[in-house]
């Protein structure tokens, strides 16, 4: 089995099998039609797209499958989960598809994502040998700098660095407006190394946030990502009750945590509350610096702002929810 990024797939054709993990639209449809056109070269004129759910005639494919023998046609079979994933039913049929693929029949499945344990699957274990793994999950904002670097050189472009940050800050979670951009920048300046005035010229604010983004940022104390991931959230009109929902439970959290903190150490706090090992140094950080009673302070206001919401308060609502942030961050007197 091989394991590669999704900018890595010109250099890994050839393979029958493909296994694209994550629900990044752009990385997604780079690299099924890198492979469409892989495959079609190489002689695999019939391409047949399944979509899965619970509701999938697998008969269908099964049949195809023994038609393609048949007729001794090389065909390439594209099992595309959507949003869905894997269960029990989904993997037995999984299992019995792999023991008929031949080849003359390449496949590629398009899923969300794997567990450890679904990796032990008969199907997965038979493709294996000859499976590549290609890694389609949206670059974090510590892996998107160098994403921007790779497809630069792949575009044979040359950005200022502080331009690559201006590029992170205004396209991060939206790979298709950021090549896009890239792609319009190479047009407006060929043959010439851009600036970041001439960068900075043509970006639209286009990055597009969770609201655990939010969280995130607020918890380590990045004021100036905390307050734009706010306001993107509120440009793209994300429901204000659901984002509250989002906080009180991270506020009830860390009330639990700080409490717990009196009693057990800071190792078996996290392992009891199966905080996850990359997000634990921030919890930490911002546990040192915050006290039990501004932190139900915090919850209080939060109250406030709910019963606002209900009133219909909507004009008022994103000032306070900025409001919260700025109190969550210790920027304001609790």
């Amino acid at each position: 089995m091989i394991k590669i990024s999704a900018d890595q797939i010109s250099h890994k054709l050839g393979s029958p099998y493909y296994l694209i993990l994550g629900s990044d639209p752009y990385l997604q449809h780079y690299v099924q039609t890198e492979l469409r056109k892989a495959f079609t070269h190489a002689g695999f004129d019939e391409q047949l797209t399944f979509v899965i759910d619970n509701q999938t005639d697998w008969i269908a494919i099964f049949d195809s499958c023994q038609a393609m023998n048949l007729f001794s046609s090389n065909t390439l079979i594209l099992l595309d989960f959507g949003e869905g994933a894997l269960n029990t039913a989904i993997t037995a049929k999984l299992n019995t598809l792999s023991e008929v693929l031949t080849p003359d029949i390449a496949l590629i499945i398009s899923l969300n994502k794997i567990t450890k344990s679904q990796e032990n699957a008969a199907w997965y274990k038979a493709l294996s040998d000859k499976l590549v793994v290609v890694n389609c999950v949206t670059p974090d904002t510590l892996q998107l700098p160098q994403w921007i670097k790779n497809h630069l050189l792949q575009q044979q472009i040359t950005i200022d660095a502080k331009a690559i940050e201006l590029l992170c800050y205004y396209y991060e979670g939206n790979l298709l407006a950021l090549t896009q951009i890239i792609a319009q920048l190479k047009l407006l300046y060929p043959n010439q190394s851009i600036s970041y005035d001439e960068v900075e010229t043509n970006i639209n604010d286009s990055a597009i946030f969770t609201p655990y983004h939010w969280t995130d940022a607020m918890i380590a104390n990045k004021t100036k990502r905390a307050i734009h991931i706010l306001q993107q959230l509120k440009i793209n009109e994300f429901e204000p009750l659901i984002l509250l929902r989002i906080i009180q439970r991270e506020l009830i959290l860390l009330i639990n945590l700080k409490k717990r903190l009196q009693q057990k150490s800071l190792k078996q706090v996290f392992d009891e509350y199966n905080i996850w090992q990359n997000k634990r140094s921030i919890y930490s950080n911002y546990l040192n610096c915050c006290e039990l009673k501004s932190l139900f302070n915090l919850l209080a206001k939060l109250t406030e702002i709910e019963i606002s919401l209900k009133h219909d308060n909507q004009a008022q609502i994103w000032d306070a929810m900025f409001s919260l942030s700025m109190q969550f961050m210790g920027l304001d007197k609790c």
